[in-house]
C-alpha cells in the first residue's frame, strides 16, 4: 500500500494543479454519491429556509473541498517546504496581543473546527517562529488503515507538532497545558458522550473537553482554523473565546462556527457537512449546563 500511496502523492505534486484538481472533483462526487443523503438532511436541517438547489450546491462544493483536503494530506510529504511557504499565509492574527497565542510559559487549548485544508494548519510551526517556541498536541482519530494512518501521521507531525489519538489524548493535552505548551482539539464533532445543546436550531451532542482543560488550568483559549483562499491555499487565523469555564466555552466556541456557517456560501461550503453532527442529538444525555 505505501508504494502506491507514495506513487500517487508524487503524481499530485509533480503533474500540473490541474491533476489535484481533477481528482479532488472526482473523490469529491464519489463523497457525495455515499453522504449525499446525510448532507442533504444536515443542511436541509441547519437551513430550513434554502431550497434544494442550495443545498445541492453546498453540499457538493462541501465534498469537494472535503476531498481536496484529503489529497493535501497525500501530497504534502512530497511538497518542498517553500512550496507550502507559498500556499499557506499566517494572519498577524496568531501573533496579536488579543487574539494570538500567550507569552511563551503560559499554556493555551485551541479550539479547531473541521473546516476544508485544516490539514494546512499542521505547517504552522514551519511558518512562523512564534509559533513553534512550545509544543503542540493535537488530539485526532486514527486511521483505519495502518499503512495511510503512518504516512498521515508523518505528514502531521513533519514539522513539529504532536499527535495523540483519543484514547491518550485527555492525558497529553493536560500534560501540555499543564507545562505551558499547547493543546488543540477538535470541538465540533458528534460525541457519544457530552451534552446536548442546541447548533443550528437542533439538538445536538456537544463535547466539552476542551472547555474543560481550559477551565482546568486557567488558561487562555483560542479558536484556530484555516480559511481556505483558494485550491490548497489558505490563511491561518486565530480568534480569542472570553468565557473561562467549560460551559461558557462550549456554548461560546459553538455560537462562534454557527456564525461563521451563517455567514456566506463560501464559508459554509468550507465546512465538513458530510459528518452527521446531529447523530446523537436525541440521545439521554444532559442538557449543557445542568
Amino acid at each position: 500500500m505505501r508504494p502506491l500511496i507514495f506513487t500517487y502523492a508524487w503524481l499530485l505534486t509533480r503533474l500540473p494543479e490541474a491533476f489535484a484538481r481533477f481528482n479532488a472533483a472526482l473523490l469529491g462526487q464519489l463523497l457525495w454519491l455515499i453522504r449525499g443523503q446525510v448532507i442533504r438532511r444536515n443542511l436541509a436541517k441547519a437551513f430550513p429556509e434554502k431550497d434544494a438547489a442550495w443545498v445541492l450546491r453546498i453540499g457538493r462544493t462541501s465534498c469537494r473541498r472535503t476531498a481536496e483536503m484529503g489529497l493535501f494530506s497525500i501530497a504534502s510529504p512530497m511538497m518542498a517546504e517553500a512550496e507550502i511557504r507559498d500556499r499557506i499565509i499566517v494572519d498577524e492574527s496568531t501573533l496579536s496581543a488579543g487574539d494570538g497565542l500567550p507569552p511563551k510559559g503560559t499554556g493555551a487549548v485551541l479550539f479547531v473546527p473541521h473546516f476544508a485544508l485544516m490539514e494546512m494548519m499542521t505547517a504552522a510551526l514551519l511558518l512562523s517562529p512564534e509559533l513553534a517556541k512550545r509544543e503542540w498536541v493535537v488530539i485526532y482519530r486514527p486511521l483505519d488503515q495502518p499503512s495511510a494512518e503512518r504516512w498521515v501521521k508523518e505528514a502531521r507531525e513533519r514539522f513539529g507538532m504532536k499527535l495523540a489519538s483519543r484514547r491518550e489524548g485527555f492525558a497529553r493535552s493536560m500534560k501540555a497545558v499543564r507545562e505551558g505548551q499547547i493543546a488543540a482539539i477538535l470541538f465540533d464533532q458528534t460525541t457519544q458522550s457530552g451534552s446536548i445543546w442546541q447548533f443550528l436550531g437542533a439538538p445536538c451532542a456537544v463535547t466539552e473537553l476542551p472547555g474543560i482543560i481550559a477551565q482546568r488550568f486557567k488558561c487562555p483559549s483560542r479558536i484556530f482554523w484555516a480559511d481556505r483562499t483558494g485550491f490548497w491555499r489558505c490563511r491561518l487565523r486565530m480568534e480569542a473565546l472570553h468565557a473561562t469555564d467549560s460551559i461558557g466555552l462550549t456554548i461560546e466556541s459553538n455560537a462562534w462556527l454557527e456564525q461563521k456557517l451563517r455567514s456566506g456560501d463560501d464559508t459554509c461550503a468550507n465546512w465538513l457537512w458530510a459528518h452527521d453532527r446531529w447523530k446523537h442529538g436525541r440521545h439521554p444525555f444532559k442538557k449543557l449546563g445542568e
